[in-house]
């Protein structure tokens, strides 16, 4: 639950079941309000702009489906659970059809079942509203990089601050998961992309991806990839695809969009998703070469092997491998240009150097890279670099 209490209306005209639904609510850490009528529950919605609703169906004055279609009318993205009797069911699945989030019947014998409902009501109202902050964000970012790209000859660096802004937060938190990126681009624009996203409530997304090549041709596609995994993203938000918790299938699919589009581009990829309730890490790769490396606190190990380039071969197939994680981890992940810089003369070598440096839970990108040898700024980088650090 958040630090800040959310608040819930509860309308019900008989006191006693309004008011025992309020008391165990509030000791689960909820702020209630509470309402004897659909009328007077109504105001204060429009005062206080609760969280979320539970509503009664049966009542004096306004009715619980009344009070729905109020709710639909003015505040349509907020949850409202309907509360009905064991004789009121049809009128329970006419209120889910007429947009009811979810219903529980009464008596209600156990509260964690509507508790259980709250949560999930809200949680669903959490997704959503995070999904509409970000198609309105990646909606602005992709036409100002479209601006951007119109005028790209004469002004390289100003699409390279417009690409950058696709790129999520550095150093942010999901729930126990931390996610750090680095990014050194060979040209003004780069070929290497790294995202990280919550899918659901159980589930963290993230993938580092090196596009063949680099400047303007390679950028133009990782801002296609970017929009493609934010569409799969959305539809297990809105229409409960299982399409982004499918690692295999991302890459399957992208494979397919980028032969089907004729882009002359292709690549390599690592998606994994972070099975936070498991504690396993779920993932596919797509050609992406060095294998990632995770660190357990004592020892380093690489995980993953070799397979196709996306959108390279139509015959191409990926596999979802599992990888059970450790209560603490940092798991890295480097593009390949990171092995154009090191001074060791076998790629073997090169490989054992990473695998060296990946020896402290709470190692940073750039004491990775200073480890290696090399400095957080390089000047004419033979290909782009790009580091990708997930630890808990």
């Amino acid at each position: 639950m958040n630090d800040t209490p959310q608040t819930i209306l509860v309308i019900d005209d008989e006191a006693g079941i309004r008011e025992s639904i309020a008391a165990y609510l509030e000791d689960s850490g909820y702020l209630i309000l509470e309402a004897d009528n659909g009328r007077a529950g109504m105001e204060k919605v429009r005062q206080e702009r609760p969280a979320l609703v539970l509503s009664d169906l049966q009542m004096p004055e306004m009715g619980g489906l009344d009070v729905l279609a109020a709710m639909a009318a003015e505040f349509e993205e907020t949850p409202i659970i309907i509360v009905s009797g064991q004789g009121e069911f049809n009128d329970a699945i006419q209120a889910l059809k007429l947009g009811a989030w979810d219903y529980v019947t009464k008596p209600i014998q156990d509260m964690a079942v509507l508790e259980h409902a709250v949560e999930r009501s809200l949680e669903r109202a959490r997704l959503l509203r995070e999904n509409r902050e970000y198609q309105a964000r990646l909606k602005d970012t992709i036409s100002h990089l479209r601006r951007s790209m119109d005028t790209l000859k004469e002004d390289e660096e100003a699409g390279r601050r417009i690409q950058f802004q696709l790129l999520p937060e550095d150093g942010i938190s999901y729930g126990p998961c931390r996610f750090d990126r680095l990014l050194l681009p060979s040209a003004s624009l780069s070929g290497d992309f790294v995202d990280y996203f919550r899918i659901d409530a159980g589930h963290l997304g993230f993938y580092l991806a090196d596009v063949s090549g680099h400047g303007v041709s390679s950028a133009l596609i990782t801002v296609i990839l970017q929009n493609s995994m934010s569409h799969y993203l959305m539809d297990c938000w809105q229409q409960k695809s299982r399409l982004i918790l499918d690692p295999a299938a991302v890459l399957q699919e992208l494979n397919r969009n980028l032969l089907n589009n004729d882009l002359e581009k292709y690549l390599t990829m690592f998606y994994g998703i972070i099975d936070l309730e498991a504690n396993v890490l779920h993932f596919a790769n797509g050609g992406q070469f060095p294998f990632p490396v995770l660190f357990d606190g004592r020892q380093a190990m690489t995980i993953g092997g070799k397979s196709k380039p996306v959108g390279l071969f139509g015959h191409a197939e990926y596999k979802v491998e599992e990888q059970p994680l450790p209560d603490r981890f940092l798991l890295v992940l480097c593009s390949d240009g990171i092995l154009e810089l090191l001074p060791q003369a076998e790629v073997y070598q090169r490989e054992a150097a990473l695998l060296a440096g990946v020896n402290d839970l709470a190692l940073s990108t750039g004491e990775f890279i200073a480890g290696l040898g090399l400095t957080p700024v390089q000047e004419n980088l033979p290909d782009d670099v790009t580091l990708l650090f997930v630890r808990r």
